[in-house]
């Protein structure tokens, strides 16, 4: 995997040689990130339009500030269980627990229409129980989660879940797990998110996905929104919606990436820690 990731960068590099002396673009070490937008940003260096990482650390522990000088600055949430293997990103999510593993935002310069992709793969271990959320996705507006619903038209929130409808936290016996869309709008028929009805194929262990997600505000009170769910260029959801009804709040505000075993009942938990990898995450705002 090393090899073929070394290969690539290096056709990358020779590819992009001109774009050195451009003023859009600049290099850090094998990051290639667009310059910075938002005249706050360019101050912290940390604030993104555009980013791409490979995660082409040493293994060892993936400090918060790695993290950042890969992803972007945090805007919440707490850095943790994650560390660096084989140059991926590895979240650990503890056994016995929900809602723990890796759950923060990653503030990006405003905008009304943005997309990402990334790669994930579940360690060769992995136990599915009931399943529980992963990856990024996007924070728009106030942001929902948590089975709040989001009717006062203030923010949204689209993510991706695992799912595994008979898992238990011990018996493995009967398990089908899939992707499904996990999405959060003023028109939400739930307290909790709406997956439309979708689900991927069924998953396997130690196989690696491509994920991405687009997202577009909508305006005022019309419902021009949309969200977009790929999974290994299969499109798993396209949806209109409306996100929100007051402009105030209809810009993308931060990417998501939260890695946690849950809902609320004992059988989303493990008896085991659970490994989940990511590689290849590029994220990009479309508009303003």
């Amino acid at each position: 995997m090393n090899f073929k990731k070394n290969m690539t960068r290096m056709l990358a590099a020779t590819l992009l040689l001109p774009a050195v002396f451009s003023a859009c673009k600049k290099e850090t070490g094998n990051v290639q990130q667009e310059a910075i937008v938002d005249n706050d940003a360019v101050a912290t260096q940390a604030i993104y339009a555009s980013k791409s990482t490979s995660f082409a650390r040493p293994d060892g522990t993936y400090s918060q500030s790695s993290a950042e000088a890969d992803m972007g600055q945090l805007a919440s949430g707490t850095w943790k269980n994650a560390d660096i293997f084989s140059e991926q990103a590895r979240i650990r999510i503890p056994a016995n627990s929900l809602s723990n593993g890796n759950i923060v935002n990653i503030d990006v310069s405003d905008g009304t229409e943005y997309e990402l992709t990334f790669r994930v793969r579940f360690g060769p271990n992995f136990y599915w129980s009931r399943g529980g959320k992963l990856g990024f996705g996007f924070h728009i507006g106030n942001g929902f989660t948590g089975c709040n619903k989001a009717d006062d038209g203030t923010g949204g929130t689209a993510r991706l879940m695992w799912y595994n409808p008979n898992g238990t936290k011990t018996s493995s016996s009967s398990d089908a797990p899939y992707f499904r869309p996990y999405v959060y709008y003023k028109d939400m028929p739930e307290n909790c998110g709406n997956n439309f009805g979708k689900q991927s194929n069924t998953l396997n262990k130690n196989q690696w996905y491509t994920v991405r997600i687009r997202v577009k505000s909508n305006s005022g009170t019309s419902t021009n929104g949309s969200v977009l769910y790929q999974i290994d260029g299969v499109t798993l959801l396209s949806q209109t919606l409306r996100w929100t009804t007051d402009d105030n709040y209809r810009k993308i505000k931060n990417i998501t990436f939260h890695t946690f075993r849950g809902g609320s009942e004992e059988y989303w938990e493990a008896t085991t820690d659970g490994l989940i990898y990511y590689d290849d995450l590029s994220y990009t705002r479309i508009a303003s």
